[in-house]
């Protein structure tokens, strides 16, 4: 008896077409979008430094000592971020290896190096993968992690309001209106966060509300909030805010560190000011982040700690201060990550895939 091959419908091939395109369409968009606020960034900053040369003679003249120490701060970072990820999901799967989960962590930043920057959801994928468990739950448990950075950043950054703005306050008008917009979204953001807090524990604490959601969303939905159970207990949230703590103050330690590579003499308080500054700069969806930090940077340097810079070309030298900083805290880490991406056997096609599968 002859094969019987069911004729494909002509109207599957537009639609395959279509979503090929559109997936194209969105990432082309996304690098679009980055690389034009790279650009943008880039040339603010370029058009801010007078002499470009000095700024490069400042940036390779950093003492060895400092810079190590501040890499040293960005590995401890990176370790601490592992910790609290690995606590945040204990509620999902208890004793998940560190290792699997230090070396994801230096894969999500290399990956957030390229637009769309979807590090957390590859990250998460392959986390699920390797240790069998809901990829959704691993995903609530990474959205989670921002939510505390938030919340911590914008404590630290209220404790530095509170006990040491006032000594170093802004040299500039300019200065004054950053104080001004940074107070003013910083306090939206955290009362923002704080009735998210709020609304998801209503939603963990009962489940009528389950009822109304419809049955194929009820199976993504529930593993999803799997991830956020971590809030229901007590020992679990408290390690996580402290470990959330800890890391921030690592980063301002590293900041520190960065800055008495090339002043003799910088205030740790100063350095929680850049730190919060620094993470604004950070979260433009430039390539890595690039650009934003060193703009944010030269910002807070050039107009809140001018004191502690060169009179004769104050703008110069915070550029050449915030690219020494930038490339030393990130170039290891993507190096090292690159390493880990291959040892799991990632590839950047498989990774593209994958964050348009989960990003859909």
């Amino acid at each position: 008896m002859p094969l019987q091959f069911t004729p494909l419908r002509r109207s599957a091939f537009p639609i395959f077409i279509g979503g090929f395109k559109s997936d194209r369409m969105k990432k082309v968009s996304q690098l679009g979008i980055s690389l034009g606020l790279t650009f943008l960034v880039g040339y603010l900053i370029y058009r801010g430094v007078p002499d470009w040369g000095q700024a490069w003679r400042v940036m390779i003249q950093g003492r060895p000592p400092f810079l190590l120490a501040g890499f040293g701060f960005v590995m401890l970072h990176m370790l601490l971020r592992a910790m609290r990820w690995g606590v945040l999901l204990a509620p999902v799967k208890s004793a998940i290896a560190l290792k699997n989960l230090f070396s994801l962590t230096l894969i999500k930043y290399v990956i957030n190096v390229i637009p769309p920057r979807a590090g957390e959801v590859v990250a998460s994928v392959v986390l699920a993968k390797k240790e069998n468990i809901s990829t959704a739950s691993v995903l609530a448990a990474s959205l989670l992690e921002r939510i505390l950075d938030v919340m911590t950043v914008v404590m630290i950054f209220g404790f530095y309001l509170s006990f040491f703005s006032h000594r170093y306050v802004p040299s500039s008008e300019r200065g004054r209106e950053i104080m001004a917009d940074v107070q003013d979204y910083s306090l939206k953001g955290f009362i923002v966060l704080c009735l998210g807090f709020v609304l998801l524990g209503y939603l963990l604490q009962t489940d009528k509300w389950l009822r109304r959601v419809p049955a194929s969303l009820r199976k993504i939905v529930l593993p999803f909030l799997e991830g956020f159970r971590g809030l229901q207990r007590g020992g679990v949230l408290l390690r996580a805010v402290g470990l959330s703590l800890a890391i921030w103050i690592v980063i301002t330690l590293q900041l520190w560190c960065m800055l008495h590579a090339y002043l003799d003499k910088f205030p740790f308080a100063g350095a929680l000011f850049l730190m919060a500054l620094t993470v604004v700069g950070v979260a433009i969806p430039t390539p890595g982040g690039v650009g934003g930090f060193q703009f944010f940077m030269n910002l807070a340097l050039v107009n809140f700690f001018a004191d502690y810079l060169s009179s004769l070309d104050p703008h110069s030298q915070a550029a050449g201060i915030s690219n020494g900083s930038y490339v030393v805290s990130m170039v290891p880490v993507i190096l090292i990550g690159l390493v880990f991406l291959n040892r799991e056997g990632l590839s950047w096609s498989g990774v593209s895939r994958m964050a348009t599968a989960r990003q859909g």
